[in-house]
């Protein structure tokens, strides 16, 4: 059905709203996957074999260059509210030979596990928060939308408030509509900390390697989400300079294919191009708080502190080159050598069979 109503409307906006929903639905009810374990030394020997080549790109905001996923080592970073080390995890969707024979990397943690990806973040702050911490996703352009598709956004958006509580959601504003020099606020979709599947707290020089196994430190969210919620809120209201803060995510990612730019296993038997939802890259992900009490509620880019901010793309779809230029700037910018989009995923298609989806180009 809302395939269907989805298609009629043919809005980006209503498109997100419909993806939020379903995703929102399907995290809530997702069950806790297998526990694997392997020490973090054999880990470390298994995780990038040779010859493998990752489309996933993403860079820090302001940039310090383009990271690839699943690199040997976390990545570095420091702004003036914190310290962070990050690592992005992707199984190969663009090589299914290798999910096959677990040859990619991290295999040890990803293989036969319903996750697509993980992120995780280890965070040291300088300065406190001292407001509430939002975490989720900004969408840089702006699309108009017809009044069917506001009115059946609504409906939809206080279906998705009824499953997942409390978060932040916007369509964004058309710079065209604005004054002159007056500020727009993005397209956005933003949560709690509890957005997260795993934290983990602890004394600075005892946190956990990011690259090896997590599966025995910390609270989970498939622990029981009340009392998740309860300890990570203790947490956040008792943040400190002088501990660690890991933070894991994996829930939603089997629905979102980021080396593909598609979502799966939301439509049965479809895989839909992010595109068709609005999501056009890159995509910005974030963590900020916006400090001080103000009339205006929304959520402006020069009222945000951001902790993490990250642009994220895929080389087998990859941004317009203006776009990654104004956002990492031109020197960061590396031309590659690739085939043309349609050509990639087409080529990958070849395993369609095998993996039972009818692909969408839009």
């Amino acid at each position: 059905l809302i395939l269907v109503i989805f298609v009629v409307v043919g809005s980006s906006y209503f498109g997100l709203a419909a993806l939020v929903l379903v995703l929102a639905y399907q995290w809530s009810s997702s069950q806790k996957g297998s526990v694997q374990t392997k020490s973090q030394q054999q880990s470390k020997a298994s995780v990038h074999p040779q010859g493998y080549q990752d489309p996933l790109r993403w860079s820090f905001l302001p940039s310090n260059g383009v990271q690839r996923a699943n690199t040997l080592e976390s990545t570095k970073y420091e702004n003036d509210l914190c310290e962070l080390k990050c690592l992005a995890m992707h199984r190969p969707t663009h090589e299914l030979w290798r999910e096959a024979s677990s040859d990619y990397p991290y295999a040890w943690h990803l293989h036969g596990r319903k996750r697509l990806w993980e992120i995780r973040v280890q965070m040291r702050l300088k300065q406190v928060p001292s407001s509430k911490l939002y975490f989720g996703i900004e969408l840089p352009d702006c699309e108009a939308a017809s009044t069917t598709a506001r009115q059946m956004k609504a409906v939809l958006i206080r279906a998705i408030q009824g499953v997942i509580g409390d978060f932040y959601y916007s369509d964004g504003e058309d710079p065209a509509e604005a004054k002159p020099g007056e500020e727009v606020e993005p397209s956005t979709f933003v949560m709690p900390l509890w957005a997260f599947d795993q934290f983990v707290v602890s004394e600075v020089g005892e946190e956990p390697e990011i690259t090896g196994d997590l599966s025995n430190v910390g609270m989970r969210r498939s622990d029981g989400l009340k009392a998740y919620v309860k300890e990570l809120q203790k947490c956040v209201e008792h943040f400190s300079k002088d501990k660690v803060y890991t933070f894991c995510i994996w829930g939603v990612s089997q629905f979102l294919d980021c080396i593909r730019w598609e979502a799966r296993g939301i439509f049965p038997g479809m895989a839909v191009n992010f595109s068709r939802f609005g999501l056009k890259p890159p995509l910005n992900i974030a963590i900020y708080e916006m400090p001080g009490d103000h009339p205006d509620a929304r959520h402006l880019r020069s009222r945000k502190r951001y902790y993490l901010n990250v642009a994220m793309w895929s080389t087998l779809q990859p941004p317009e080159k203006k776009k990654l230029e104004e956002l990492i700037g031109s020197q960061d910018v590396v031309p590659e050598t690739r085939q043309t989009t349609a050509q990639a995923l087409r080529s990958m298609d070849m395993f369609a069979c095998c993996s039972g989806l009818t692909r969408a180009y839009l």
